[in-house]
């Protein structure tokens, strides 16, 4: 297809490309989670077997869809190494800098 022929399809049949456009756009914004409603599920089952780790929750910050920082919250992150493992964990599994990533310990030690 040379450019004119380009040019002339967009004109007459753009609309269907632009549509077309937004529906993989809007599925690709709404599917960053799985259907449950526990996105971070999967990433807390996994840092959960780190070792001192205990029970974990995980809450992930996005901006456009992005992960930008992240909240852990373990029985063990009373240990600093535990921390340190957790942190370092979570900014590999997620590709954000340490900075961005809080742990801490749960109530009670639950």
């Amino acid at each position: 297809m040379n450019m004119s022929a380009l040019r002339a399809w967009l004109r007459k049949d753009g609309w269907l490309l632009g549509a077309i456009l937004i529906c993989v756009l809007l599925s690709l914004f709404f599917a960053h989670g799985d259907s449950s409603g526990a996105p971070d599920e999967g990433i807390s089952r996994v840092l959960s077997e780190i070792a001192g780790a205990g029970q974990v929750e995980v809450c992930v910050y996005y901006d456009d869809a992005v992960p930008c920082g992240a909240l852990v919250v373990a029985q063990g992150a009373g240990d600093v190494a535990v921390q340190l493992r957790l942190t370092s964990a979570v900014s590999a599994l997620l590709g954000i800098d340490r900075e961005r990533i809080a742990v801490y310990p749960r109530q009670g030690g639950r």
